[in-house]
């Protein structure tokens, strides 16, 4: 197998903007990362699910998601944070990982994020593709489009649909719904519509991308966060028998659809908070020690860092280190306690925050 490193695309973006070499005195301003992250308070007990009362759950996740929006734009001026496309990335990695338990694929997420950073060259399984598709969501601007859906249908291998009037029905969908989540409801609903002529379980997953992307259309995300896949398997969502194996999850073509989305982005969203609580912590350790970091291309890497999930170092070398200094400078950075080594190996290594 060829290694390489990311999908080149989001490798683009987490180095768009950075400006060309300039003179030593700029260079030392920006190495000096005067950029200091808002501290970030955890989920208020209040806000977590409690038992089963639909009136409670929804009345909880109401309240986690407008604090998770708040969260969204904690950066300077009402941006999102800078750590947010780490954020995403690390959340399309789970519901990668939960999609391919649903469809019975054996990948998790070490082996899905080895086969994104490390394998290039190779076309990827179909838990591969599953994750591939969730990355591109989550970089995606959070609007329907018939290149979008296009995109998403051929990753999934599901039937070729109208695109465009597709879009189109998705965005009236989610313009009538009276808030947030039912608008995320009625679109996944009718994507999975869209879909009926291929595989049920693709088709699921399908409405899980279009749930996320139409709450995010609502409330005014740059891009979509992956949170519905997240939580969409977990045991207290199943139906009929509580928690007991066997018994059945919901889908978008149940009845009470509406209820089990909003209760399922009430899970989603105290993970989503918390691991943002975490990135939130290691973005400041990562901006503290920059002013240590002597290679030229650190501030790329820094960049690439908080854009994604995890950075190879051939990643890194294509911002402009050679090899051995991308890897010197991971190495400096986890001596630093600033990012960590993900998969444990001693060749062939991944880091992130």
């Amino acid at each position: 197998m060829h290694f390489v490193d990311s999908d080149p695309t989001l490798d683009r973006a987490a180095t768009a903007g950075v400006a060309p070499k300039r003179a030593s005195r700029a260079r030392r301003a920006e190495a000096s990362m005067a950029t200091k992250t808002s501290e970030i308070q955890p989920l208020p007990r209040w806000t977590r699910l409690q038992g089963a009362d639909l009136g409670a759950a929804a009345f909880s996740t109401g309240a986690g998601l407008a604090l998770f929006d708040q969260l969204m734009r904690g950066g300077p001026d009402g941006a999102e944070p800078v750590f947010a496309g780490c954020l995403r990335q690390r959340l399309a990695l789970r519901a990668a990982e939960s999609c391919a338990t649903l469809s019975r694929l054996r990948e998790d997420a070490r082996g899905l994020r080895d086969a994104q950073h490390l394998a290039g060259g190779v076309e990827p399984s179909p838990a591969g593709r599953r994750h591939r598709l969730f990355r591109l969501f989550a970089a995606h601007p959070a609007r329907f489009d018939a290149a979008t859906l296009t995109r998403a249908i051929a990753l999934l291998g599901l039937p070729k649909i109208d695109a465009s009037a597709g879009a189109k029905a998705l965005q009236e969908d989610v313009a009538a719904a009276p808030d947030p989540l039912a608008a995320a409801a009625r679109a996944s609903a009718a994507a999975m519509k869209l879909c009926s002529g291929g595989s049920a379980v693709d088709a699921d997953i399908f409405a899980l991308l279009v749930a996320d992307l139409a709450l995010a259309t609502r409330l005014g995300w740059a891009r979509p966060v992956p949170l519905l896949a997240v939580a969409v398997l977990h045991p207290s969502l199943r139906r009929g028998a509580g928690a007991r194996a066997g018994a059945s999850r919901p889908r978008p073509t149940d009845e009470d659809w509406p209820a089990a989305v909003a209760f399922a982005y009430g899970l989603a969203v105290v993970d989503a908070h918390a691991l943002a609580v975490d990135l939130a912590r290691r973005a400041q350790k990562l901006f503290d020690v920059a002013p240590m970091l002597r290679a030229k291309g650190a501030r790329r890497v820094i960049d690439m860092l908080l854009a994604d999930d995890a950075v190879a170092p051939a990643a890194a070398a294509r911002a402009g280190l050679s090899d051995r200094a991308a890897r010197r400078l991971f190495d400096r950075l986890v001596a630093l306690g600033a990012v960590r080594e993900l998969t444990g190996r001693e060749t062939f290594r991944i880091y992130g925050l």
